[in-house]
């Protein structure tokens, strides 16, 4: 999931939240800069120009320091940059404020408190709630639809983003939540549509090739994806996001030290903060665990952690580095954290668990403890949507290679492969397996598609050099 909550489509979402219709006109402020500020940064925020948005907040508060919906906006803007100490901070500043704000704008405040601080089952239900008494904003439905999601509920999520869409035609956020969805459940044809068509509601902006990409890398047309974000680009020299994500692309490519550039560059265009910093250092370090520079890797991570603990999925490439190098203790202490940190934030249920039971079957798998790695694999399957069990099966299929069960392992990478029919370690455990199974021109064909994805790989890609081991060390020269 993207670090997204608005978009181009919900600009008038903004004017209804404040002014309301009807019954309830009045803002909470009487300084018409105050409220010219906070429309254009929502504005900005809907088009994820982050910078720009809270600088646009800034000077909004700056015009009228007791406006509520100016401190919640500026607040929601840190949740999707995962700035969670100035998010949760602006948000109760913003609750306190709000006694003396409408009644939807006090219910509005509350909504985005509860999604901030991890009160999910209080905000789905506000969230019904305020669709009730407001059914014609739309921001209500996306909302609404993001706590299904959460639930792993994605036909729920796909009815309440199709009636938001019903309720306004031009909902383009709601087309992109809806092309999200789609690909969730793995439907990556109805996927792109809905992507095609978000880039005709909104042509000159930098966010639906963007998005459209997201989608062609799930469909492991890696390619193709590259293509649209640079699209992107055209539209917006520094549109960050399309930036850190041909960063992504080169990394599945192995263009390691161009990665780096783009995630470095892509960190530049964000307002900087401690988050920040640890994200960048995250970056690097799962960078170095593709290189194989697991002690560098290591010293990255726990820079980053060190910083920010909460960031709990950064925890997997930390564990597979400890592993790697054989520091098993140490890895398992980090395993604890994160079960610790999940239980904070009331994640439990969500799908955030796959990555712990995925990351628990990883390193059981490097300890040679097979059957345990099988059973987290299981548990990782239960948490897990279509889009997201390739990486599970992918793992099963290591399990079943270490077995020498050669039938299971290419079973697993079947179902592996079924959503993405090129994804990459999926692709090397396969060829891997037909080749220690005997069946080298099977294993060379397999080969051959990988040499081809990684042609322009840097020389320290780990994976590329698994694989010429794997297939004899002229393999792919």
């Amino acid at each position: 999931m993207k670090p997204r909550v608005w978009s181009i489509g919900v600009v008038f979402v903004f004017g209804l939240a404040l002014a309301g219709c009807g019954r309830e006109q009045k803002w909470t402020t009487e300084s018409e800069e105050a409220v010219r500020w906070v429309s254009t940064g929502v504005q900005q925020w809907q088009r994820f120009y982050y910078t720009d948005a809270l600088q646009s907040l800034e000077k909004a508060v700056a015009a009228d320091s007791q406006f509520a919906i100016a401190y919640g906006r500026m607040a929601l803007v840190h949740l999707y940059m995962m700035n969670m100490p100035d998010a949760r901070s602006l948000i109760a500043k913003a609750v306190r404020l709000s006694a003396t704000a409408t009644p939807r704008e006090q219910q509005l405040i509350r909504l985005w408190s509860y999604r901030i601080n991890d009160e999910r089952a209080k905000e789905a239900a506000l969230a019904d709630s305020l669709i009730v008494r407001y059914p014609d904003e739309t921001e209500l439905y996306l909302f609404r639809g993001q706590c299904y999601e959460f639930d792993r509920n994605f036909e729920a999520a796909v009815k309440m983003y199709t009636e938001g869409v019903e309720r306004d035609t031009g909902f383009a956020l709601g087309i992109m939540s809806l092309g999200y969805a789609h690909s969730a459940l793995g439907d990556q044809d109805k996927a792109v549509a809905y992507m095609q068509r978000y880039i005709h509601m909104a042509p000159q902006e930098p966010d639906p090739p963007a998005s459209y990409a997201d989608i062609l890398i799930r469909a492991g047309r890696y390619d193709e994806a590259l293509d649209q974000y640079r699209k992107a680009l055209v539209v917006k020299p520094d549109y960050w996001y399309a930036v850190r994500e041909i960063g992504t692309v080169y990394l599945i490519k192995g263009r390691l030290r161009d990665a780096e550039r783009q995630f470095e560059e892509a960190t530049r265009l964000l307002p900087a903060n401690p988050q920040s910093e640890a994200s960048l250092l995250r970056l690097r370090g799962v960078v170095d665990v593709f290189r194989g520079a697991n002690e560098d890797a290591v010293a990255l991570l726990r820079a980053a952690r060190a910083i920010d603990s909460s960031y709990v999925i950064g925890s997997s490439s930390l564990t597979t580095a400890l592993a790697r190098l054989q520091r098993f203790d140490e890895a398992w202490e980090v395993v604890d954290s994160m079960q610790a940190e999940l239980e904070r934030r009331n994640l439990r249920e969500s799908q955030a668990m796959q990555g712990y039971h995925l990351t628990r079957a990883r390193l059981l798998t490097e300890q040679n403890r097979l059957d345990e790695a099988e059973a987290e694999c299981r548990a990782a399957i239960e948490f897990s949507i279509p889009f997201t069990r390739g990486a599970v099966y992918t793992q099963l299929a290591r399990i079943e290679r270490h077995r020498r069960a050669w039938e299971p392992a290419l079973d697993a990478v079947e179902n592996a492969l079924a959503v993405n029919p090129n994804l990459p370690d999926a692709l090397l455990t396969l060829a891997l397996v037909y080749r220690e199974k005997g069946d080298n021109q099977m294993a060379m064909e397999i080969g051959k598609r990988l040499f081809d994805l990684w042609r322009d790989a840097d020389p320290d890609f780990r994976s590329l050099a698994e694989l010429r081991e794997g297939l004899g060390r002229r393999a792919g020269k």
